[in-house]
């Protein structure tokens, strides 16, 4: 079966930091939205007008009172209402959108093994953007290479959106100590981000997240069980909050300072198209 689960067992642990509020996180984007664009984003150059939608991927966790146990549970349908508004919301904006489907994916051996390589790579950045860096996305820091390119080749789109979901639910003795003032955790909540890559560079070119506001709770954050049973309305505000300071196709946004060798290298290193279409035949011809 592909493997379009969050890989839980290495991000478990990070889960957990980001959403305890930890000081090594404090610039990340918790608890609140975030948003950042290289300026070739910002002015247009590089804003794309055709996106891949991926299907997200997912981490739920349950936060216990003495230990943080993963939970192996069916979010095929949160990630489904996931897609569906941030689809919306990008619709909304100008975009066009191509939303893959597990369906389509699985029916498709080529696309499987270019999207869960392309996802691999991203998740190798996205641990260091979340956690460190969210405002390096601005200086060209981050990047898929080849894999988020031969993705998009492949797809003929101007850009793939990467989405990572987060879930952390409150167990009921968890909750139940927070609200008697027996912990200080903050337990219990949504959150999502999603990177844009760009089909000529492969780097992250945008960067936008946030949380479900109506997910939160000053009485020990929420259950699994609340999450599940209105999941359509923590994904549609969570979709709304993450896309709110998406640009949109023909919108001229503000441009900021960035690291100017890193501007050099998107300006003047062109990619070659090509090569990225030699390199993606020469993987099909592979099987």
């Amino acid at each position: 079966m592909i493997d379009f689960m969050w890989k839980i067992s290495k991000f478990a642990a990070l889960a957990a930091l980001l959403l305890s509020g930890q000081s090594a996180f404090a610039g990340a984007c918790i608890w609140g939205e975030c948003s950042e664009m290289t300026n070739e984003f910002r002015d247009g150059t590089l804003r794309p007008k055709t996106i891949a939608l991926l299907p997200a991927r997912t981490s739920m966790t349950e936060d216990g009172v003495f230990e943080k146990n993963n939970k192996v549970a069916e979010t095929a349908e949160l990630e489904d209402k996931l897609g569906k508004y941030l689809e919306a919301q990008m619709t909304d904006r100008g975009y066009e959108v191509r939303r893959l489907g597990f369906d389509e994916i699985a029916g498709d051996q080529k696309l499987s093994e270019l999207l869960n390589a392309a996802n691999d790579r991203y998740d190798e950045e996205y641990t260091t953007i979340v956690a460190f860096k969210v405002n390096d996305v601005k200086n060209r820091r981050y990047t898929t290479e080849e894999a988020g390119r031969r993705l998009a080749s492949y797809l003929g789109v101007d850009a793939v959106a990467f989405p990572r979901l987060q879930i952390l639910g409150s167990s009921s003795t968890s909750k139940f100590l927070q609200v008697v003032g027996g912990s200080d955790d903050k337990a219990g909540g949504i959150w999502m981000e999603f990177a844009l890559v760009h089909a000529r560079t492969g780097d992250v070119e945008a960067f936008f997240g946030g949380v479900s506001k109506s997910s939160s709770s000053s009485f020990g954050g929420i259950t699994l069980k609340k999450i599940n049973k209105k999941g359509d309305k923590y994904m549609k505000s969570i979709a709304k909050t993450a896309t709110k300071e998406m640009p949109k196709v023909d919108e001229t946004v503000k441009l900021v300072k960035v690291d100017e060798d890193a501007r050099e290298l998107v300006l003047h290193d062109e990619v070659s198209e090509e090569d990225v279409l030699e390199d993606l035949e020469g993987l099909l011809d592979e099987g």
